[in-house]
């Protein structure tokens, strides 16, 4: 690479002179959107990069960033910028002219600022971290950065299993970001303040900001055979298990009513409304529902004027209201109403995502009607009645019947459904299944008038994912994959059904990176080095390359990904602590293998899982939510 030029203005005439013209959709690396902040950077003490190792497109439509962005830009004293992966053509034009990766809202260079903050949202990303790192001048191992260059901190669901990153990031937030990220930015402030070096403020957030763990200061042990014998602190002062932050409520919680405004599409165009964070619901399969409990709704009163306060500042015309299970909502009819209320005359669509498969579901089109109809996305997960119960879903395969033809009775033409293959148990039967049940959805628009109703089916394969009851699972091999999706292609009859498969080899190493430990990272690495990026991304997918960086390392994916483990081996997550307790994933595996469903806490009563104690409750009903005059009380 050239010498850097570090200067903002020269930056941006290169890119407008030389550089623009010549990459795809270069409106990505333009800034200057819609309600970006831009401040001067010697009026703040504390700047923030912030990077989604991701395209422009699929990190603007990331709502957790939006208000990580919200928050740090309120305090007057700290400053955050933008920064998404960059295209290769655009990689190659920088290169050529020295300009390192820079911030959307000033253009400086991105190593010039206090931290570098990035979010893990999926595994086959990682090697985005090390391009973009070494894109803005940064050193890619931690062990290398010396007292100039920033901080590189990570959150997200990668941080639930984070040893596979830990060589490339000082410090992992843990859990929810909202109040923490306040924290470290106030250490950081006085920090600098005082004078104090780099390695003095990584010590001092994991010692003493809940959720924030400092992988270089642990050590690792292993067996023989390749499995952790013992997981250790190395400083005095820093716990042995991370315990995750938590918000106690998201009642008055900071949520961005002014989210920055692309110029051109995203993956979601929309104003998306978080309504509750958690689930009770107790999916087997479930990382995230196991991770966010326990369940917050945000009262009605104020998603009501949410809706109303973004819709003034953007203009989309659509919202989602969005959660782990949206018809789960307290009071979740009294919200449809009051959001259609402000919507219909507007002419905006509402679109609703992740809705329970049950009775409550045939309602919900009705309460829609005179909304523009958007497709209903309905996650039955598995085919037969059996295999939900094996995964705790519980749900009959009439219940999400009657959904649907309550969804085509108001004038729904789509439904998307969500299925896995490879779940503990499943049967050639399970298998074929999913085309049956498809085609079943399609053919009940029929009673309704007209032809048969377009159904999008998305297959992918389940990874046993950490912190959950299946965490001890192996993962079915691309071979049996293969042959399911065989299975499914040849019985396929209906033309109106369309079958969408995740891509074998790739979930695989997925797979290998969720349930990975720290030897994962010279992988990495090794995979960048070799021209890897964006592997999520089809047409820059190596799986040849990932194999052989994980020979050359003495690894194998099987080892990772395919062996079931025993109850008593160290995991190589077992150090971050989401509150769970042990004996319940194991008591749930073990009912999943009876075939016995678990009942919603709500209901049932506290299940003692252990996740109420992260927000200092001590079962579920001692923070149950009811809704009155659409506010959340706490009974």
């Amino acid at each position: 690479m050239r010498p850097q030029v570090t200067d903002p203005a020269e930056i941006h005439k290169l890119l407008d002179r030389l550089i623009l013209p010549k990459v795809q959709m270069p409106a990505r690396y333009l800034g200057g959107e819609k309600n970006a902040v831009r401040k001067d950077p010697a009026d703040v003490d504390v700047s923030f990069a912030l990077l989604f190792p991701d395209t422009y497109e699929v990190g603007m439509s990331h709502l957790g960033s939006q208000i990580l962005y919200s928050i740090l830009n309120r305090l007057d004293w700290a400053a955050a910028e933008r920064a998404y992966a960059i295209w290769p053509d655009m990689q190659e034009q920088m290169r050529s002219h020295g300009i390192p990766l820079y911030a959307l809202e000033s253009f400086r260079p991105v190593r010039q600022f206090d931290v570098v903050g990035f979010s893990l949202q999926y595994e086959m990303l990682y090697t985005n971290v090390l391009a973009m790192l070494d894109l803005a001048g940064i050193p890619v191992e931690s062990a290398r950065r010396d007292a100039d260059d920033p901080i590189v901190i990570a959150g997200g669901p990668g941080a639930a299993v984070p040893e596979p990153m830990a060589d490339f990031v000082d410090l992992f937030f843990i859990g929810d970001g909202e109040d923490v990220i306040v924290e470290f930015t106030e250490l950081m402030r006085k920090a600098k303040a005082e004078g104090r070096p780099r390695r003095a403020v990584i010590l001092e957030a994991a010692r003493s900001i809940r959720g924030v763990y400092a992988p270089a200061h642990y050590a690792v042990d292993y067996h023989p055979d390749g499995t952790i014998k013992d997981f250790r602190p190395t400083e005095p002062g820093l716990p042995r298990k991370i315990t995750a932050a938590r918000l106690p409520s998201l009642e008055g919680a900071p949520f961005p009513a002014d989210p920055i405004v692309p110029f051109v599409r995203t993956v979601h165009d929309r104003i998306t409304l978080e309504i509750m964070r958690g689930c009770t619901r107790g999916c087997r399969f479930c990382q995230a529902g196991m991770l966010r409990r326990p369940l917050r709704p945000r009262p009605i009163e104020e998603l009501v004027e949410l809706s109303r306060q973004t819709y003034a500042n953007t203009g989309h015309n659509e919202i989602a209201l969005a959660s782990l299970s949206s018809s789960d909502y307290p009071g979740f009819h009294e919200l449809l109403a009051r959001v259609n209320a402000f919507a219909q005359p507007r002419h905006i669509n509402i679109s609703l995502s992740s809705l329970r498969v049950d009775d409550q579901l045939r309602l919900v089109p009705r309460a829609l009607s005179q909304v523009r109809k958007s497709g209903l996305t309905l996650a039955p997960e598995a085919s037969s009645e059996r295999l939900r119960r094996v995964i705790n879903k519980d749900v009959t395969t009439e219940e999400l019947m009657e959904g649907v033809r309550a969804a085509f009775s108001e004038g729904w033409r789509l439904v998307k459904l969500y299925f896995m293959i490879g779940l503990p148990t499943e049967t050639p039967d399970d298998v074929t299944g999913i085309v049956t049940l498809s085609e079943q959805v399609s053919k009940a628009r029929r009673e309704f008038g007209g032809g048969p109703g377009k159904v999008n089916v998305t297959i992918a394969p389940f990874v046993p994912k950490a912190h959950t009851p299946f965490q001890w699972e192996p993962m079915a091999s691309p071979e049996a994959i293969h042959e399911a999706r065989g299975l499914i292609l040849r019985n396929a009859r209906l033309r109106s059904v369309r079958y969408k498969f995740h891509y074998a080899e790739r979930t695989l190493l997925e797979g290998v990176l969720a349930r990975g430990d720290r030897r994962l990272g010279k992988v990495i690495k090794r995979v960048w080095k070799a021209g890897g990026q964006f592997d999520a991304w089809a047409e820059h997918f190596s799986f040849d390359r990932w194999q052989r960086s994980l020979e050359e390392e003495g690894l194998c994916a099987e080892f990772y990904a395919n062996r079931p483990r025993p109850a008593d081996e160290v995991l190589p997550w077992d150090h971050i602590d989401f509150g769970l307790r042990k004996e319940f994933l194991l008591e749930e595996r073990e009912k999943a293998f009876r075939g016995e469903t678990t009942p919603d806490c709500r209901t049932a009563g506290c299940l003692h899982c252990g996740a109420c104690t992260l927000t200092g409750q001590a079962d579920p009903t001692a923070g149950k939510s009811s809704l009155t005059n659409g506010r959340t009380r706490s009974e």
